[in-house]
Protein backbone atom coordinates (compact mmCIF):
# COMPACT_ATOMS: atom_id res chain seq x y z
CA UNK A 1 0.00 0.00 0.00
CA UNK A 2 1.06 3.60 -0.57
CA UNK A 3 2.09 5.76 2.37
CA UNK A 4 -0.53 8.21 3.59
CA UNK A 5 -4.25 8.08 4.26
CA UNK A 6 -5.68 4.70 3.23
CA UNK A 7 -7.58 4.86 -0.05
CA UNK A 8 -11.38 4.84 -0.01
CA UNK A 9 -11.74 1.32 -1.44
CA UNK A 10 -9.51 -0.26 1.20
CA UNK A 11 -10.99 1.91 3.94
CA UNK A 12 -14.42 0.50 3.16
CA UNK A 13 -13.31 -3.12 2.64
CA UNK A 14 -10.77 -3.46 5.46
CA UNK A 15 -12.19 -1.12 8.10
CA UNK A 16 -15.72 0.24 7.71
CA UNK A 17 -17.33 -3.01 6.56
CA UNK A 18 -15.91 -4.75 9.65
CA UNK A 19 -17.50 -2.33 12.16
CA UNK A 20 -20.87 -3.15 13.73
CA UNK A 21 -23.31 -0.57 15.11
CA UNK A 22 -25.79 -1.00 17.95
CA UNK A 23 -26.19 2.14 20.08
CA UNK A 24 -29.14 4.34 19.12
CA UNK A 25 -27.58 7.46 20.68
CA UNK A 26 -24.88 7.55 17.99
CA UNK A 27 -26.25 9.96 15.38
CA UNK A 28 -23.25 10.06 13.02
CA UNK A 29 -21.23 6.86 12.68
CA UNK A 30 -17.99 5.97 10.86
CA UNK A 31 -18.49 6.74 7.17
CA UNK A 32 -16.42 7.89 4.20
CA UNK A 33 -16.32 11.67 4.31
CA UNK A 34 -17.43 11.95 7.95
CA UNK A 35 -14.47 12.60 10.25
CA UNK A 36 -16.32 12.83 13.58
CA UNK A 37 -18.83 10.86 15.61
CA UNK A 38 -21.91 12.72 16.84
CA UNK A 39 -23.55 11.40 20.03
CA UNK A 40 -27.00 12.33 21.32
CA UNK A 41 -27.18 13.84 24.82
CA UNK A 42 -30.71 15.22 24.73
CA UNK A 43 -30.71 18.95 23.95
CA UNK A 44 -26.99 18.76 23.12
CA UNK A 45 -24.75 16.50 21.08
CA UNK A 46 -21.14 15.54 21.73
CA UNK A 47 -18.79 15.51 18.74
CA UNK A 48 -15.56 13.46 18.82
CA UNK A 49 -12.69 12.99 16.38
CA UNK A 50 -9.19 11.46 16.39
CA UNK A 51 -6.20 12.35 14.20
CA UNK A 52 -2.50 11.42 14.11
CA UNK A 53 0.31 13.63 12.90
CA UNK A 54 2.88 11.87 10.71
CA UNK A 55 5.42 12.99 8.13
CA UNK A 56 6.22 16.17 10.08
CA UNK A 57 9.41 17.27 11.83
CA UNK A 58 8.44 20.65 13.29
CA UNK A 59 5.27 21.75 15.10
CA UNK A 60 3.65 18.32 15.34
CA UNK A 61 2.02 19.18 18.67
CA UNK A 62 0.15 22.23 17.45
CA UNK A 63 -0.75 20.46 14.21
CA UNK A 64 -2.29 17.56 16.15
CA UNK A 65 -4.44 19.89 18.24
CA UNK A 66 -5.60 22.02 15.31
CA UNK A 67 -6.36 19.12 12.98
CA UNK A 68 -8.47 17.27 15.56
CA UNK A 69 -10.33 20.42 16.59
CA UNK A 70 -10.94 21.30 12.94
CA UNK A 71 -12.90 18.07 12.55
CA UNK A 72 -15.10 19.17 15.45
CA UNK A 73 -15.60 22.58 13.82
CA UNK A 74 -16.63 20.93 10.55
CA UNK A 75 -19.64 19.57 12.42
CA UNK A 76 -20.53 23.06 13.64
CA UNK A 77 -19.48 22.27 17.21
CA UNK A 78 -17.13 24.06 19.60
CA UNK A 79 -14.23 22.03 20.96
CA UNK A 80 -13.98 21.67 24.74
CA UNK A 81 -10.76 19.71 25.14
CA UNK A 82 -8.36 17.10 23.84
CA UNK A 83 -6.63 13.91 24.90
CA UNK A 84 -3.33 13.04 23.28
CA UNK A 85 -1.29 9.86 22.97
CA UNK A 86 2.44 10.43 22.54
CA UNK A 87 4.65 7.55 21.36
CA UNK A 88 8.35 8.36 21.60
CA UNK A 89 11.44 6.41 20.46
CA UNK A 90 14.12 5.73 23.13
CA UNK A 91 16.54 8.12 21.38
CA UNK A 92 14.31 11.12 22.16
CA UNK A 93 15.70 13.59 24.70
CA UNK A 94 13.77 15.03 27.63
CA UNK A 95 14.08 18.44 26.01
CA UNK A 96 12.39 17.18 22.84
CA UNK A 97 9.51 15.72 24.86
CA UNK A 98 9.06 19.00 26.73
CA UNK A 99 9.07 20.91 23.43
CA UNK A 100 6.26 18.72 22.03
CA UNK A 101 4.15 19.06 25.17
CA UNK A 102 4.68 22.82 25.29
CA UNK A 103 3.63 23.00 21.64
CA UNK A 104 0.45 21.04 22.41
CA UNK A 105 -0.28 23.18 25.47
CA UNK A 106 0.23 26.46 23.60
CA UNK A 107 -2.10 25.36 20.80
CA UNK A 108 -4.73 24.35 23.36
CA UNK A 109 -4.42 27.73 25.09
CA UNK A 110 -4.70 29.55 21.76
CA UNK A 111 -7.95 27.69 20.99
CA UNK A 112 -9.34 28.11 24.50
CA UNK A 113 -9.60 24.38 25.19
CA UNK A 114 -8.31 22.07 27.93
CA UNK A 115 -5.95 19.11 27.84
CA UNK A 116 -8.11 16.41 29.41
CA UNK A 117 -5.58 13.58 29.60
CA UNK A 118 -3.74 11.13 27.40
CA UNK A 119 -0.96 8.57 27.35
CA UNK A 120 2.82 8.90 26.93
CA UNK A 121 5.03 5.92 26.13
CA UNK A 122 8.66 5.26 25.20
CA UNK A 123 8.79 2.58 22.51
CA UNK A 124 11.12 1.38 19.78
CA UNK A 125 8.10 0.63 17.57
CA UNK A 126 8.35 4.21 16.26
CA UNK A 127 11.44 5.89 14.78
CA UNK A 128 10.30 9.45 15.49
CA UNK A 129 7.76 10.96 17.92
CA UNK A 130 4.14 10.26 17.00
CA UNK A 131 1.25 12.35 18.33
CA UNK A 132 -2.35 11.13 18.17
CA UNK A 133 -4.99 13.61 19.33
CA UNK A 134 -8.65 13.08 20.20
CA UNK A 135 -10.86 16.17 20.45
CA UNK A 136 -14.31 16.46 21.98
CA UNK A 137 -16.80 19.27 21.51
CA UNK A 138 -20.48 20.03 21.82
CA UNK A 139 -23.33 21.92 20.18
CA UNK A 140 -27.11 21.90 20.28
CA UNK A 141 -28.85 19.11 18.42
CA UNK A 142 -30.42 21.52 15.93
CA UNK A 143 -27.09 23.07 14.93
CA UNK A 144 -24.76 20.18 14.07
CA UNK A 145 -23.68 19.85 10.43
CA UNK A 146 -22.38 16.86 8.45
CA UNK A 147 -20.61 16.24 5.15
CA UNK A 148 -23.55 14.19 3.93
CA UNK A 149 -25.93 17.17 3.89
CA UNK A 150 -24.69 18.65 0.58
CA UNK A 151 -27.50 19.17 -1.94
CA UNK A 152 -27.52 19.40 -5.73
CA UNK A 153 -27.38 23.07 -6.72
CA UNK A 154 -25.35 24.14 -3.68
CA UNK A 155 -22.48 26.55 -4.21
CA UNK A 156 -19.14 25.16 -3.01
CA UNK A 157 -17.42 27.76 -0.84
CA UNK A 158 -13.87 27.45 0.51
CA UNK A 159 -12.00 29.54 3.06
CA UNK A 160 -8.42 30.84 2.95
CA UNK A 161 -6.07 29.09 0.49
CA UNK A 162 -5.45 25.60 -0.87
CA UNK A 163 -2.55 23.54 0.50
CA UNK A 164 -1.97 25.64 3.64
CA UNK A 165 -0.71 22.89 5.93
CA UNK A 166 1.52 21.30 3.30
CA UNK A 167 3.00 24.71 2.49
CA UNK A 168 3.87 25.33 6.15
CA UNK A 169 5.40 21.85 6.52
CA UNK A 170 7.52 22.11 3.37
CA UNK A 171 8.61 25.68 4.11
CA UNK A 172 9.83 24.53 7.53
CA UNK A 173 11.27 21.09 6.82
CA UNK A 174 12.78 21.87 3.38
CA UNK A 175 13.70 25.50 3.92
CA UNK A 176 17.33 25.24 2.80
CA UNK A 177 16.51 23.17 -0.28
CA UNK A 178 13.86 25.69 -1.33
CA UNK A 179 16.28 28.59 -0.85
CA UNK A 180 18.79 26.76 -3.06
CA UNK A 181 16.03 26.34 -5.67
CA UNK A 182 15.69 30.11 -5.78
CA UNK A 183 12.63 30.90 -3.65
CA UNK A 184 12.84 34.22 -1.84
CA UNK A 185 13.52 33.74 1.89
CA UNK A 186 10.90 36.31 2.81
CA UNK A 187 8.27 34.34 0.89
CA UNK A 188 9.37 31.13 2.63
CA UNK A 189 9.00 32.86 6.00
CA UNK A 190 5.44 33.73 4.96
CA UNK A 191 4.91 30.07 4.12
CA UNK A 192 6.21 29.03 7.53
CA UNK A 193 3.85 31.54 9.13
CA UNK A 194 0.83 29.80 7.60
CA UNK A 195 1.10 27.33 10.48
CA UNK A 196 -0.81 29.98 12.46
CA UNK A 197 -3.75 29.85 10.01
CA UNK A 198 -4.62 26.17 10.34
CA UNK A 199 -7.70 26.52 12.54
CA UNK A 200 -11.14 26.50 10.90
CA UNK A 201 -13.07 26.85 14.15
CA UNK A 202 -14.36 30.34 13.32
CA UNK A 203 -15.68 29.39 9.89
CA UNK A 204 -17.21 26.21 11.30
CA UNK A 205 -19.22 28.12 13.88
CA UNK A 206 -20.23 30.76 11.32
CA UNK A 207 -21.29 28.06 8.86
CA UNK A 208 -23.44 26.31 11.46
CA UNK A 209 -25.13 29.56 12.50
CA UNK A 210 -25.67 30.52 8.84
CA UNK A 211 -27.34 27.19 8.13
CA UNK A 212 -25.03 25.61 5.56
CA UNK A 213 -26.03 22.22 4.21
CA UNK A 214 -22.62 20.60 4.62
CA UNK A 215 -19.07 21.23 5.84
CA UNK A 216 -15.83 19.28 5.53
CA UNK A 217 -12.37 20.46 6.54
CA UNK A 218 -9.57 19.92 4.05
CA UNK A 219 -6.84 17.49 5.16
CA UNK A 220 -4.96 14.70 3.34
CA UNK A 221 -5.59 14.57 -0.38
CA UNK A 222 -5.91 18.34 -0.34
CA UNK A 223 -8.89 20.28 -1.63
CA UNK A 224 -9.72 17.83 -4.42
CA UNK A 225 -9.50 14.81 -2.12
CA UNK A 226 -11.68 16.46 0.51
CA UNK A 227 -14.35 17.59 -1.97
CA UNK A 228 -14.38 14.03 -3.32
CA UNK A 229 -14.93 12.64 0.21
CA UNK A 230 -17.78 15.09 0.82
CA UNK A 231 -19.41 14.04 -2.44
CA UNK A 232 -19.19 10.36 -1.46
CA UNK A 233 -20.75 11.10 1.94
CA UNK A 234 -23.62 13.06 0.36
CA UNK A 235 -23.99 10.75 -2.68
CA UNK A 236 -23.69 13.68 -5.07
CA UNK A 237 -21.24 14.98 -7.66
CA UNK A 238 -19.26 18.20 -8.02
CA UNK A 239 -17.92 20.54 -10.67
CA UNK A 240 -15.00 22.79 -9.68
CA UNK A 241 -13.25 25.60 -11.54
CA UNK A 242 -9.53 25.27 -10.82
CA UNK A 243 -8.79 28.87 -11.80
CA UNK A 244 -11.09 30.06 -8.98
CA UNK A 245 -9.27 28.14 -6.23
CA UNK A 246 -7.23 30.59 -4.11
CA UNK A 247 -3.49 29.92 -3.73
CA UNK A 248 -1.11 31.71 -1.39
CA UNK A 249 2.00 33.04 -3.23
CA UNK A 250 4.23 30.83 -1.05
CA UNK A 251 2.20 27.76 -2.00
CA UNK A 252 2.47 28.56 -5.70
CA UNK A 253 6.23 29.15 -5.49
CA UNK A 254 6.90 25.94 -3.54
CA UNK A 255 4.57 23.87 -5.72
CA UNK A 256 6.18 25.14 -8.92
CA UNK A 257 9.71 24.38 -7.71
CA UNK A 258 8.92 20.94 -6.25
CA UNK A 259 6.47 19.99 -9.04
CA UNK A 260 3.64 19.49 -6.55
CA UNK A 261 -0.07 19.83 -7.29
CA UNK A 262 -1.21 22.43 -4.71
CA UNK A 263 -4.85 21.38 -5.03
CA UNK A 264 -3.98 17.87 -3.81
CA UNK A 265 -1.65 19.03 -1.01
CA UNK A 266 -2.64 18.46 2.62
CA UNK A 267 -4.64 21.54 3.47
CA UNK A 268 -5.74 21.99 7.08
CA UNK A 269 -6.84 25.61 7.44
CA UNK A 270 -9.29 25.47 4.53
CA UNK A 271 -12.96 24.64 5.14
CA UNK A 272 -15.38 23.47 2.46
CA UNK A 273 -18.95 24.69 2.97
CA UNK A 274 -21.93 24.06 0.70
CA UNK A 275 -25.03 26.24 0.57
CA UNK A 276 -27.67 27.34 -1.92
CA UNK A 277 -26.84 30.89 -0.76
CA UNK A 278 -23.14 30.91 -1.56
CA UNK A 279 -22.74 34.64 -2.17
CA UNK A 280 -24.45 35.49 1.13
CA UNK A 281 -22.21 32.99 2.92
CA UNK A 282 -19.08 34.53 1.40
CA UNK A 283 -20.17 37.96 2.65
CA UNK A 284 -20.86 36.56 6.13
CA UNK A 285 -17.41 34.97 6.32
CA UNK A 286 -15.67 38.07 4.98
CA UNK A 287 -17.44 40.23 7.59
CA UNK A 288 -15.63 38.07 10.15
CA UNK A 289 -12.31 38.65 8.39
CA UNK A 290 -12.18 35.21 6.76
CA UNK A 291 -11.21 34.98 3.08
CA UNK A 292 -13.92 33.01 1.24
CA UNK A 293 -14.41 32.01 -2.41
CA UNK A 294 -17.05 30.18 -4.46
CA UNK A 295 -15.17 27.59 -6.54
CA UNK A 296 -17.92 25.42 -8.00
CA UNK A 297 -21.24 23.63 -7.63
CA UNK A 298 -22.67 20.44 -6.21
CA UNK A 299 -24.15 18.49 -9.14
CA UNK A 300 -25.98 15.18 -9.50
CA UNK A 301 -23.36 12.63 -10.56
CA UNK A 302 -20.20 13.77 -12.32
CA UNK A 303 -17.11 14.55 -10.23
CA UNK A 304 -15.01 16.88 -12.34
CA UNK A 305 -12.56 19.78 -12.19
CA UNK A 306 -12.23 22.19 -15.10
CA UNK A 307 -8.53 23.00 -15.53
CA UNK A 308 -6.64 25.01 -18.15
CA UNK A 309 -5.66 21.68 -19.76
CA UNK A 310 -9.28 20.48 -19.89
CA UNK A 311 -11.84 18.70 -17.75
CA UNK A 312 -10.50 16.11 -15.27
CA UNK A 313 -12.80 13.39 -13.91
CA UNK A 314 -12.19 11.97 -10.43
CA UNK A 315 -13.12 8.35 -9.73
CA UNK A 316 -11.23 8.19 -6.43
CA UNK A 317 -9.65 10.55 -3.93
CA UNK A 318 -6.08 11.41 -5.03
CA UNK A 319 -2.98 10.50 -3.04
CA UNK A 320 -1.75 13.46 -1.05
CA UNK A 321 1.09 15.32 -2.75
CA UNK A 322 3.10 15.67 0.48
CA UNK A 323 3.28 11.90 0.85
CA UNK A 324 4.18 11.49 -2.82
CA UNK A 325 6.96 14.05 -2.47
CA UNK A 326 8.33 12.45 0.72
CA UNK A 327 8.31 8.99 -0.90
CA UNK A 328 10.27 10.27 -3.89
CA UNK A 329 12.72 12.36 -1.88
Amino acid sequence: MKAGKIDIGNLKELILDKISASHQDVLVRPKIGEDSAVIDFGEFVAVMSTDPITGVKEGMGSLAVNVACNDIAANGAKAIGIQQALLIPPTTSKEEIVAIIQDINQAAQDLGIDILGGHTEITDIVTQPLVVCTAIGKTTKDKYVTSSGAKVGDDIVVTKWSGLEGTAILANDYYQKLVELGIDEGLLKEGQGLIKDLSVISEGLIGAEFGVNAMHDVTEGGLYGSVFELSIAAEVGFELEENLVPLHPATKAISDKLKINPYQLIGSGMMILTSERGEELVKELELAGIKATIIGKIVEKKRVVNTKEGQVTFTNAPQDELWRFLAEN
